[in-house]
């Protein structure tokens, strides 16, 4: 699906149907022409995607049926894949999930132009630079078994239970619990600094997320300059070669910046 601008639009826009954006680009760049996910709501405006634009800038939009509300998992989805397959091409500053306005010319007079000057200046901050998210695993067996093995004090417990009736030996089994807790997140932290090591010198900046899961090992993300791509994936390579069979590592991106958007200072009232 083509981009379609639609500031040259003359429809006038059903009351039900409002403008999702998704991000902001600089005026004068294309939507992928192969980019053609089911944005919110779409189903039910039955509209694609468009550019709405002012000045140095443009929002990638989509009509978006306003009696029902978003929320879905397949909408938050569809949100960042719009936006991961235009970065993967072009900058784009990233809207918050959800953002719905009246229409096109409220994209215009609430969103574009009271704001030209931060867009710009973050358009130009990350002009250069994507996204990418490493996330590992823990291999259960493997992680918990070389810490038994590394911790006298966990060995202890264990033999200590073994065998013996649930109820006699519940407040040994809580403290192994607590123990092996205390061990994987000491673990965590290590392979974070671990990640950051390893990778941080290929990246601008980084962000060290909390990890999801029991077996969550490691989730931090990397603002990446588009020419350092492939060294920064060689040293992940290099890292899930390393750790093969203790954690699985996954790579996510070239993303939209997600996470490393420039802070916005709002004008006082007075300084306008």
């Amino acid at each position: 699906m083509s981009a379609k601008t639609k500031e040259s639009a003359e429809e006038t826009q059903p009351e039900n149907i409002g403008s999702y954006v998704y991000g902001i680009l600089r005026s004068g760049q294309r939507i992928p022409e192969d980019l053609d996910p089911v944005p919110p709501g779409a189903e039910d405006a039955e509209h694609g995607l468009g550019l709405v634009s002012s000045g140095p800038l443009a929002a990638v939009v989509s009509d978006i049926a306003t009696d029902r509300p978003l929320g879905r998992r397949e909408d938050l989805l569809a949100h960042e894949r719009v936006l991961n397959a235009i970065a993967a091409e072009v900058p784009v500053l990233p809207m918050r999930f959800g953002a719905v306005v009246s229409d096109d010319d409220a994209v215009r007079e609430e969103l574009l132009d009271p704001h030209r000057d931060y867009f710009v200046q973050a358009l130009d901050e990350i002009a250069d630079y994507v996204q990418f998210s490493l996330r590992g695993d823990y291999e259960e067996d493997v992680v918990i078994g070389r810490i038994v093995e590394e911790n006298p004090a966990i060995q202890d417990l264990r033999e200590r239970i073994r065998g013996v009736d649930e109820d006699a030996s519940y407040y040994d089994r809580i403290k192994l619990g607590e123990a092996i807790s205390q061990a994987m997140d000491t673990l965590r932290e290590n392979d974070a600094n671990a990640v950051l090591d390893a990778l941080e010198r290929y990246a601008r900046a980084t962000v060290v997320k909390e990890v999801g899961g029991e077996n969550g090992a490691v989730h931090v993300a990397f603002l990446v300059r588009r020419d350092h791509r492939t060294d920064f994936e060689r040293a992940v390579d290099d890292l899930g070669d390393e750790w093969s069979g203790r954690v699985d590592l996954r790579l996510l991106g070239p993303t939209a910046c997600f996470d490393f958007l420039p802070e916005y200072d709002a004008p006082d009232e007075e300084g306008g």
